[in-house]
């Protein structure tokens, strides 16, 4: 009976239904064309959802707690131009990559200074400061690529076992941090922050110390993604994370993560990121415009917050109906 009742829980989850959608996008564009399960292009598809995804994982962290991070695409770009001056530096790969991340924990630090301090709302906070971080990385680079001359550097972009090391670095920080979500204090704090941020108060959660270790921690792993981008293409571009943010809130937000906090989890965002590069990859196949893969991104991101909207309805009318069978 517990077998069956764990099976009929999964059935009716989001992340089989989002299952059952990736496989029909696989099934779609194969028909479409022959070459889009070819080993290349599955490994095309897995390059493309780590980067997304290891920003998503310190981002899905936030929406959790009921806010959100706009400078993590551009400070993923600032990471991967850090980490290229630094080993034209001759600074060794390792510490240079230490390095960036310090950084990033900086600018998340900001992030946070500007909501705890100020009292911006960080969905403008963010905003701005991925202005402010865009503008720096087009001025100290003038607009153009830094080049990386580092072969040790450019394994951390290669592929071990067919698999891309981005893609396993991605999956390894979900592990962690599925665990921290589900298992621990700390996590359990996260939903609370998300869920009711009063009784999160009123419960001594420090819930400013909280938004700062999230934003730290999601823009350090921003600009770990964007050194990873770097060993990957050999060289850092002022441009080249920007907009990532958006994907791994499309693909979070569809996997069950709540734009409104409280809810969500690791496993729904992998299911998730698989099923939009796989998407995005596909619609490149087919030869489909670029302008109009750029409009069906924004399709699906209104199609990922109503389907958050309408989860959240169910889930308040489910407790409501809970309250009064209570009464």
């Amino acid at each position: 009976m517990e077998i069956t009742s764990k099976v009929k829980k999964l059935i009716h989850s989001k992340s089989f239904a989002l299952m059952i959608v990736l496989a029909i996008v696989l099934v779609l564009f194969q028909i479409l064309s022959n070459n889009f399960l070819t080993k290349e292009n599955i490994r095309n598809i897995l390059y493309s959802a780590s980067l997304a995804g290891t920003i998503g994982v310190g981002l899905s962290c936030i929406l959790i707690s009921g806010e959100a991070d706009l400078s993590s695409g551009t400070i993923g770009c600032m990471g991967g131009i850090i980490v290229a001056f630094c080993l034209q530096a001759q600074i060794p790969w390792v510490v240079s990559i230490l390095i960036t991340m310090t950084y990033g924990l900086a600018a998340g630090w900001i992030n946070a200074f500007l909501a705890n301090r100020f009292n911006i709302v960080p969905f403008i906070g963010t905003l701005s400061m991925s202005f402010v971080w865009q503008g720096v990385g087009y001025l100290i680079t003038r607009s153009i690529n830094i080049p990386v001359n580092n072969t040790s550097f450019y394994k951390l972009g290669g592929v071990v076992l067919g698999i891309p090391i981005p893609f396993i670095i991605m999956i390894v920080l979900m592990i962690i941090y599925g665990v921290i979500l589900s298992s621990t204090r700390f996590g359990r704090k996260i939903y609370m922050l998300g869920g009711n941020r009063a009784a999160a108060r009123l419960a001594g959660v420090d819930v400013k110390k909280m938004y700062r270790i999230l934003f730290m921690n999601g823009s350090a792993l921003a600009a770990l993604a964007g050194a990873v981008m770097t060993a990957r293409m050999h060289t850092a571009s002022p441009s080249a994370v920007q907009g990532s943010e958006f994907d791994a809130i499309i693909a979070f937000v569809l996997g069950g993560v709540s734009f409104r906090g409280g809810s969500g989890g690791m496993l729904g965002g992998f299911i998730g990121l698989l099923m939009l590069s796989a998407f995005n990859n596909g619609l490149t196949i087919v030869g489909l415009d670029a302008y109009w893969q750029i409009a069906a991104g924004g399709v699906l991101l209104i199609i990922a917050l109503s389907v958050d909207y309408f989860s959240e309805q169910a889930r308040q009318r489910a407790l409501k109906a809970g309250q009064a069978l209570a009464k």
